[in-house]
């Protein structure tokens, strides 16, 4: 079963670079323009000036690019003396970045995928995700299957590594003699489980109660609106190599559509200014 995050086909995407360059020069009460102008029918989205790319790089990094050069130049010249290393790096840490204008811009996403992925999403801030609920619905149960069993991470207490692990085979039998239920056949835990939710289902138990049985390869579904400083705040931190992997599949999916709404301003926010 795949894992799929794709742009919710009733809401489109709204904003654009130039826009949150609008949005900060609002204070000012001053407008930019497209250096070139979009063009509909070959669907060129504009370009913009370099002073507001520039500007785009001010708010996503805090400092000015004069700024900047000058915190560079100082840390890696072997001649600068008179400074404290470690005040300059507590000094670049603490540089606000103007997050504000980067959330005039709004995407929403229709995500598929199993459910302990839609709980490690779930934590994000300003991000507003409307799930399938398993309350209401008993049919189109589906589980998700990783490609490879990944062998648990030695230096770290969670997360995975590269190195895969040969699952032997699993000849357990379940039995439910109070239930009535029997599996005569070895199944995996997923048939286990699916078997017996339906089990209870046929008994009368209220779906609410008979979903805890399902396990948390179950894949669920959900509307997840927001921002663009959301979004890319969540991409930021779960494209990370040591995000768990299925984790980092929805997060490139989401960035990979708001590059192409914000070909400037994404990238700032997810990979940085350099």
């Amino acid at each position: 079963m795949s894992i799929i995050a794709q742009l919710n086909p009733d809401v489109p995407p709204t904003g654009s670079d130039l826009g949150i360059v609008n949005a900060a020069r609002k204070s000012f009460g001053r407008r930019s323009e497209w250096e070139y102008e979009p063009d509909l029918e070959t669907g060129f989205k504009g370009q913009l000036k370099d002073k507001d790319k520039r500007l785009l790089e001010f708010l996503a990094r805090g400092m000015t690019a004069a700024d900047f050069d000058e915190f560079l130049d100082k840390f890696y010249d072997p001649h600068y003396y008179g400074y404290d290393v470690k005040e300059m790096l507590w000094q670049w840490r603490n540089t606000p970045t103007h997050d504000t204008p980067f959330n005039h811009g709004f995407f929403s996403f229709e995500v598929k995928a199993p459910i302990f992925v839609a709980r490690h999403l779930v934590k994000h801030e300003y991000l507003i995700m409307s799930e399938y609920s398993r309350r209401y619905i008993t049919d189109d149960v589906e589980f998700y299957t990783p490609g490879v069993w990944r062998k648990a991470a030695a230096d770290v207490k969670q997360g995975s590594s590269d190195e895969s692990v040969t699952i032997s085979e699993f000849d357990e039998y379940w039995v439910d003699y109070e239930g009535g239920l029997v599996l005569d056949e070895p199944s995996t835990f997923n048939q286990l489980s699916f078997e017996y939710y339906q089990h209870l289902l046929s008994e009368g138990v209220a779906p609410e109660q008979a979903r805890m049985v399902l396990p948390q390869s179950l894949m669920t579904a959900w509307t997840w609106s927001g921002t663009l400083g959301a979004f890319a705040n969540m991409c930021k931190l779960r494209l990370s190599p040591d995000t768990q992997y299925e984790t980092r599949l929805v997060a490139q999916q989401v960035y990979e559509e708001l590059k192409k709404q914000f070909p400037v301003a994404a990238p700032l926010l997810v990979e940085g200014v350099y």
